[in-house]
């Protein structure tokens, strides 16, 4: 793998892991134009590194006061409300943890396919659209129960499918669990912590165990930082999106792409 490949695949890694346009699609995508093989495992744990990095640096204060009032410290009300959450971002993890340890390898690998690919994008601009029109958007995460985390947690499951966005679908399931659009893309950013730990983990276990034939300690570098920036430009950039506009942007894009892959698809690309 050379450092050309690892910049453009950490820059598309870091930027879609977090907006809701599917990051794994995206990486199916850009080798199927661009002629690449497969990163390997060892490139699979090292942009998952650099975006869970990036998702601490990015929210530090909701990080500490989680760890803090898990482990018992501030006042009783911040203690009580920080577990709560810690609550609510377990039960919402449950259900992605279930299918990345049942289903994921039987289902991931036929279907990291481009037509595959353009199909879910369109299912991802589709459920965007469901959830600007049907959310709600009245509650922020104190009004949310658990009831409603699992719920955001199934729809957030779906997106082992290459095309679907993880974030995307999280952050919709937020939305039809009436959370406003910065609370749901807040929850979404809470449960975007564990999934891509766990992520990391199975590449990196992979890596130790299979070893990382082709991938050099330079390209593993390099491709950590891009992805960091990449990703800490991302998460800025949907937090100041949210508070002013609607997903539309990324319905239009997703949709457009999708039916862009179908139409190459079909022409014989």
């Amino acid at each position: 793998m050379s450092i050309l490949e690892a910049v453009v695949l950490g820059i598309l890694q870091g930027v879609t892991e977090f907006l809701p346009v599917s990051s794994s699609g995206h990486l199916v995508l850009a080798r199927w134009i661009l002629g690449w093989d497969d990163p390997g495992l060892a490139f699979d744990a090292a942009v998952h590194v650099g975006t869970l990095a990036a998702l601490l640096v990015a929210f530090p204060r909701r990080w500490m006061r989680l760890a803090l009032g898990a482990c018992g410290r501030g006042d009783a009300r911040q203690v009580r409300d920080q577990r709560r959450l810690l609550v609510l971002i377990i039960v919402g993890t449950i259900p992605i943890a279930i299918v990345g340890f049942t289903v994921r390898n039987s289902l991931d690998g036929a279907l990291r396919d481009p037509t595959w690919v353009g199909a879910f994008l369109i299912v991802t601009a589709a459920l965007l659209a469901l959830g600007e029109w049907a959310g709600r958007r009245s509650r922020d995460l104190h009004g949310l129960d658990w009831r409603r985390a699992a719920l955001v947690g199934t729809i957030q499951a779906v997106a082992i499918l290459p095309g679907i966005s993880r974030s995307g679908f999280a952050i919709v399931g937020g939305l039809l669990a009436q959370l406003s659009r910065r609370d749901a893309t807040l929850y979404a950013f809470y449960l975007a912590a564990p999934a891509i730990l766990g992520a990391g983990i199975v590449a990196g276990y992979d890596v130790a165990r299979d070893g990382a034939a082709g991938v050099g300690t330079d390209v593993v570098l390099v491709a950590v930082a891009i992805s960091f920036a990449t990703a800490l430009l991302a998460i800025r950039a949907l937090m100041l999106l949210v508070r002013s506009r609607t997903f539309a942007p990324f319905v239009a894009y997703c949709a457009l792409a999708g039916v862009a892959v179908l139409a190459a698809r079909a022409a014989g690309a």
